[in-house]
């Protein structure tokens, strides 16, 4: 070979040489972090229920614009650089903005990431994740828990533990107080308040349960001043319930209180403990086509469930079923129900809503004049049940006829008023039986019956071989299990309507009711306790009538 030509081969570049192995270890081992760091925010953003969607794409262009621009420059240092720089910025924002949005023990910091990425926990050993219930968020998606978030694991678990006594114990409500170093937190059974000592946490638990069951109900986790509304379903063996949410911020933190409709709102006019000839004179009302029936009594007596039943007695395919409430309590199917808010708003509300032509209305108050000569044109043409709050027919008849300022308007389409109260059932599988004081039947008129004992709560639980107390496992050892309606009903036949036209004392309109075969509220208590349905002190607690002052 000539000379010059190993001068023109030494300037050839060598073969081989165009993928560095070091480079390329130092890639992967760069690029892995973001294989895990992408789907974990995926998976993190379904905590906010749809806040922030454009967080789910960021992650996943910023790591391959960066592995792009990596393999693409010349300059090795410059293209890792740039990879870097997009990759833990967009991440680092991430964190930023959920950090924002969530409780502060379930803030992410640089310790928190150490520990993930070394699959250690450095609050302590594992916290085990319970299983109790199954929850469903507000859009029905199972609800689950980051196996590898102690903080997440402990809010679910707090979550799970307050869904099932609810479920478990029958309970129509529940409350979560934050109140500075306090929480308390307290069931309503049967209609009785109940301190749940076993559910005792710490604020800052007490705060992560709340932000939990906020995200998961579609509430906005990061306001926590504003009152929400949210929904959730539990499913506990079988028994699916359906919870209503509402959260507010008070001087001491928040406060959550939980609802499961079904204890809560009864619709189903046949279960709510009628007489036989009661339910057929209301049934009887839900055939006609006009007309006004008020169903009253005092706070929490069951008067929403009762104006329920009685709209479920209409087919919503044939009829418009419209309802005016100040705060609807359940979503009812195939029924038009207008909020309304403000008491003063309701005129106006009801009158927009006649406008629209129902065939059957619902109103929850009448407050004023104006709201009451609507309801009269209204009973006139259809169905109309009415609540008014009251301790007895003659009571909300006397409101009503006020509200009027005309007895002949007021009583012209008026056709029964009711009147409401709720008393707890005596457990099935604990009441114990006693023979009645003979003085206690002559005093309730009783003693043409032929009657040998009442029931009663059970006085202590039975005990086993070894003397230790069984406690009862259907009402846990409250002596009562659900409750039942007492109802007091005034037919306004057309005596009783002349007299309220005319003016006559309450004495002769009780009167003409008697002769009319009228039991009043206490009497058709004592006949569930007849029944052996409830008891005589559970029937003196709901039908005692406080004294006035004088």
């Amino acid at each position: 070979m000539e000379p010059f030509m190993y001068e023109i081969a030494a300037t050839v570049p060598p073969v081989g040489g165009y993928v560095s192995l070091p480079r390329v270890i130092i890639m992967l081992i760069l690029v892995l972090p973001w294989f895990w760091a992408a789907p974990w925010v995926q998976h993190d953003l379904a905590r906010f229920r749809g806040a922030g969607r454009y967080w789910a794409a960021a992650p996943l262009a910023a790591g391959a614009t960066g592995v792009l621009l990596w393999l693409v420059l010349p300059f090795y240092p410059a293209g890792m650089a740039l990879y870097l720089v997009l990759t833990v910025g967009v991440f680092v924002a991430y964190l930023l903005w959920r950090n924002r949005r969530v409780a502060d023990a379930e803030k992410i910091g640089l310790a928190h990431l150490l520990a993930i990425f070394s699959k250690r926990r450095e609050a302590g050993p594992a916290v085990e994740l319970l299983h109790w219930v199954n929850v469903y968020d507000a859009t029905e998606r199972l609800v689950t828990a980051d196996a590898a978030d102690a903080s997440v694991i402990g809010a679910f678990n707090r979550a799970q533990q307050l869904l099932s006594k609810m479920i478990g114990s029958h309970a129509s409500q529940a409350e979560i107080v934050l109140s500075g170093k306090a929480v308390t937190v307290r069931l309503v059974v049967d209609g009785e308040v109940a301190a749940c000592p076993a559910m005792e946490m710490s604020p800052q638990e007490g705060g992560q349960a709340i932000q939990f069951l906020k995200s998961i109900a579609g509430m906005n986790v990061e306001d926590r001043r504003r009152p929400q509304e949210g929904s959730i379903s539990v499913d506990l063996a079988g028994k699916r319930a359906d919870v209503r949410l509402e959260v507010a911020g008070t001087t001491g933190g928040q406060r959550m209180q939980l609802w499961v409709v079904q204890e809560a709102v009864r619709t189903n006019l046949d279960e709510l403990g009628m007489s036989g000839d009661m339910l057929a004179r209301v049934k009887a009302f839900a055939q006609s086509d006009r007309g006004l029936l008020i169903v009253s009594g005092r706070g929490q007596s069951g008067i929403t469930s009762t104006m329920y039943s009685v709209l479920r007695q209409y087919d919503a395919f044939l009829n418009q079923l419209v309802t005016l409430e100040s705060k609807p309590t359940v979503d009812l199917e195939n029924i038009t129900q207008n909020k309304y808010g403000d008491p003063q708003e309701l005129p106006k509300a009801l009158a927009s809503a006649l406008r629209r032509g129902p065939d059957v209305l619902l109103v929850d108050l009448c407050g004023e004049q104006d709201t009451a000569r609507l309801i009269l044109e209204a009973a006139s043409a259809m169905p109309v049940t009415l609540a008014v709050h009251a301790s007895n027919t003659f009571v909300a008849l006397a409101k009503w006829v006020k509200l009027c300022g005309d007895p002949t308007a007021a009583v012209k389409d008026l056709q029964v008023v009711l009147c409401q109260t709720l008393a707890r059932r005596l457990c099935p599988d604990c009441r114990e039986s006693y023979r009645p004081d003979h003085q206690l039947l002559v005093k309730a008129n009783l003693t043409g019956m032929a009657i040998d004992r009442f029931f009663r709560a059970a006085t202590g639980p039975k005990t086993d071989d070894k003397g230790k107390p069984i406690i009862c496992q259907t009402c846990r050892g409250s002596g009562y299990f659900g409750r039942v309606g007492i109802f007091e009903m005034l037919d306004m036949s057309d005596e009783v309507r002349q007299l309220v036209i005319k003016g006559a004392p309450l004495a002769q309109i009780r009167a003409a009711c008697r002769r009319n075969k009228m039991l009043y509220l206490q009497e058709q208590a004592l006949r569930k306790v007849v029944e052996g349905v409830t008891g005589v002190k559970e029937v003196i607690r709901v039908t005692h009538q406080p004294k006035k002052n004088s």
